[in-house]
């Protein structure tokens, strides 16, 4: 049921920003300094800065994503605290592994 409702969300908001994008097909002037200029659809022109953005805002997430991905790696790598090399006596040992193995056949 959820998914439906999801893909009736995404199907209502294409249909939107597609009627948003028909509506919109009219030049639209662009200045920038020094006198040049730059003429293109509304549409065009708010789809290419959307995508500037999306960029700009992935290009500035790098450094945090590198730096988390580092001290991921050093986390992994190190021993955790106050971890012993002793052996863990809930740990199963062949032996109990056999007589479980065995129980199991005998039981077929």
């Amino acid at each position: 049921m959820m998914r439906i409702l999801i893909g009736f969300f995404w199907l209502v908001l294409f249909v939107l920003l597609f009627g948003f994008a028909l509506l919109n097909t009219a030049p639209a002037d662009l200045r920038f300094f020094a006198g040049m200029e730059w003429r293109a659809p509304l549409v065009a022109l708010l789809l290419v800065f959307f995508l500037a953005g999306v960029a700009f805002g992935f290009l500035a997430m790098l450094p945090l994503w590198f730096r988390q991905r580092l001290a991921l790696r050093r986390l992994r790598r190190a021993p955790a605290v106050g971890a012993t090399p002793a052996a863990d006596n809930n740990a199963p040992t062949p032996e109990s592994i056999q007589s479980v193995v065995q129980v199991a056949r005998s039981t077929l």
